[in-house]
């Protein structure tokens, strides 16, 4: 990844840089594409962290400047024919693609700018002449004038330069910023080359826009991965658990210390080693496990019942096992409850009937409703010499019960009536 040419000490600093300030200095390496051709290549690492600040990865933005290197090639060429005189300058100057000006030293003032120049800053060209960079609002800051100018009176040139710019409608743009001086009409001017880079830097920010907000997902997925009411683990193919949550320590009664880096098998999480062998098959045939019930073993050593389900995710190229557990423990004694209460509704329902066939009074059971038959026991048949087919679903007038006492059965409703209205 290196360039050829870095020695140990810079790749010393580059190392420092990566880990005190989170990215590397950006640096240029030659790369030879698939079709032969060897262009130029800009690159730079930036470092991840994990919530405990410690590094897990590393990634990084590559850049053309093939054609970057070769407008430093043709500056080159241009100072070398600016010594050879005006004409020559005045032409590339002119012609050059890229936004050009010359300024007085001391004063700033513009005493020639060219087309492109005029067009980044959004104003007419003859009208530059003699204003100021300043004048105009070009610069962003003052801060950054002083900058600029500073690496000039230390070094005499500046080169390349990434800084932000201002169009005179207020515009902001970027640009690579050289400038060095130079002999214009007999005297020492300033000569600068803005190389426009505002796309790049659009770039540079949506990627920092998208990496922050993958980070902000991430957080919030954390979140619901440790703070999830069921047990959730990522594992490998094999088995090795990578990340479990809080509530699968819980069951577990491990500590993440124990469990990162070993297979449930290792830990002897499994009641029935069959269960880890059919979860296996599942993923194998349909790529998922949905709601297996699987026997867990527990610190204390019962053995509890979850729900279990299951599928691949690719995590950083490579597949893994993404599981979630829950404990049905409760729901299956709730089960248990109710199926004990149905077998004791049974239980009664047959005691009932026992004892109602096995009373030596005549029993009869009727719907209040529709006042129709519903249940009679054998001594009731045996008096009123009737089968049972003959009289349930019908009414005792129906059958002629009451013939002799005709008003008994609508006294005896109409007293039920009252007694049942009292109570409401």
């Amino acid at each position: 990844m290196f360039p050829l040419n870095w020695d140990s000490s810079q790749r010393k600093v580059f190392h420092e840089n990566l880990l005190s300030i989170g990215y590397s200095q950006e640096f240029e390496k030659e790369y030879i594409r698939k079709d032969g051709k060897n262009i130029s290549i800009s690159i730079r690492i930036y470092l991840i962290r994990d919530e405990s600040k410690n590094p897990t990865a590393f990634w990084g933005t590559i850049r053309d400047i093939s054609e970057r290197k070769h407008n430093e090639e043709v500056h080159k060429q241009l100072y070398e024919e600016i010594k050879e005189g005006w004409e020559a300058l005045r032409r590339i100057f002119v012609l050059n693609p890229f936004p050009m000006f010359i300024s007085e030293i001391d004063t700033g003032k513009l005493l020639e700018v060219n087309r492109k120049f005029a067009e980044q800053i959004e104003h007419e060209p003859d009208e530059l002449i003699g204003k100021t960079m300043t004048e105009l609002g070009v610069w962003f800051s003052d801060q950054v004038k002083e900058a600029i100018f500073g690496v000039i009176r230390r070094d005499g040139f500046v080169d390349s330069i990434e800084m932000p710019f201002r169009t005179t409608t207020g515009n902001e743009f970027w640009g690579l910023f050289s400038a060095q001086p130079i002999e214009y009409m007999g005297k020492t001017a300033l000569l600068s080359i803005t190389v426009p880079m505002t796309d790049r830097i659009k770039e540079e920010r949506e990627k920092q826009r998208l990496l922050d907000e993958v980070r902000e997902k991430e957080e919030i997925l954390s979140q619901i991965f440790r703070l999830n009411p069921s047990a959730i683990t990522l594992s490998k193919l094999n088995g090795i658990l990578l990340e479990v949550n809080d509530r699968f320590l819980e069951y577990t009664g491990k500590s993440k210390e124990d469990v990162l880096f070993r297979s449930a098998i290792d830990l002897g999480i499994y009641d029935n080693l069959k269960d880890r062998e059919k979860i296996i098959e599942l993923l194998q045939k349909d790529g998922v496990v949905s709601n297996l019930e699987i026997g867990m073993k527990t610190a204390d050593g019962n053995i509890r019942p979850i729900l279990f389900s299951a599928r691949f995710v690719e995590s950083f190229g490579e597949k893994k096992i993404l599981a979630i557990g829950h404990d049905i423990t409760e729901i299956r004694e709730y089960a248990q409850e109710l199926e004990n209460l149905a077998n004791e509704l049974v239980r009664s329902k047959d005691l009932f009937q026992k004892l109602f066939q096995l009373t030596p009074s005549a029993l009869v059971v009727t719907d209040w409703e529709n006042r129709t038959i519903t249940d009679v026991n054998e001594r009731f048949l045996e008096m009123a010499k009737m089968n049972r087919e003959d009289v349930i679903g019908k009414t005792t007038p129906e059958i002629h019960i009451w013939d002799k006492v005709p008003n008994f059965r609508m006294e005896v409703y109409e007293l039920l009536s009252q007694k049942k209205k009292s109570k409401i």
